[in-house]
């Protein structure tokens, strides 16, 4: 039940009512049907927020202008190398896939859109590398607009045509994940002095503890916190963190 922006359920006595079709006007309906999906739980619902359109339409407006420029820039130089800044991307282009497809099925459509939050911030980081891999910034535009066609079937449809394809997305297969690309090389940890976090570090995915506690220690960024101190002990959360007690 979407009730009103004051928590209480719509009727005309307490004035509260949202009409459609004035929000459909203004921003369209794939952002009002977007916002739907996002905005609540499918079965919990909840109070409606003009804020939270804002937020999807701004979020369009992204995928919009990421679309344009992809094709503006088509010609340009690219790279075919996979490292690092290119698997980090794949990797949450799978991700959404996958979590996408799950979510979907179980009517989790507000946690699927995040996910395809995400793939656009992260599509935008590597798009500001000087030196990047089109082809595979393409294939991943391709992957999101196909994972948000249920949500937004005419936008999507829009931006389809937009990247040079000439038969409907709807004609297309679903993105299936690629589960090798969920496999990480390395795995980001946070490095905490006595429980605060002072930077981060990126340590082989198979390295075994005491191989982080080492490259933690031995980091540069360690002295200051380490200068005039005793370590008592090390604590590694795996995939997470690691914590150098010290007195």
């Amino acid at each position: 039940t979407i009730l009103g922006s004051d928590g209480q359920k719509m009727s005309k006595s307490r004035g509260n009512t949202v009409m459609p079709d004035e929000y459909i006007e203004m921003y369209g309906s794939d952002v009002f049907r977007m916002y739907l999906a996002f905005g609540f739980a499918y079965v919990e619902g909840g109070p409606w927020s003009d804020d939270g359109i804002k937020v999807i339409d701004r979020f369009v407006g992204r995928i919009e202008r990421f679309v344009e420029k992809l094709v503006s820039e088509r010609g340009k130089a690219s790279s075919d190398i996979m490292g690092t800044e290119e698997k980090e991307l794949n990797y949450i282009r799978n991700y959404a896939i996958k979590s996408v497809t799950e979510d979907t099925e179980q009517f989790q459509f507000n946690t699927s859109i995040a996910r395809l939050m995400e793939l656009v911030n992260a599509m935008y980081k590597y798009d500001a590398l000087e030196n990047k891999n089109r082809a595979l910034l393409e294939d991943t535009a391709r992957d999101l607009i196909k994972l948000l066609s249920p949500f937004a079937p005419h936008f999507a449809e829009e931006m389809w045509e937009m990247l040079g394809n000439t038969t409907s997305i709807f004609n297309e297969p679903w993105p299936v994940h690629d589960e090798k690309a969920l496999v990480k090389d390395e795995v980001e940890l946070a490095v905490q002095f006595n429980g605060q976090i002072k930077y981060r570090i990126n340590v082989p995915s198979d390295a075994d503890n005491r191989t982080i506690e080492e490259m933690a220690i031995n980091d540069v960024r360690s002295r200051p916190y380490l200068q005039d101190k005793t370590i008592v002990k090390v604590i590694v959360v795996k995939n997470r963190l690691v914590n150098i007690v010290v007195k």
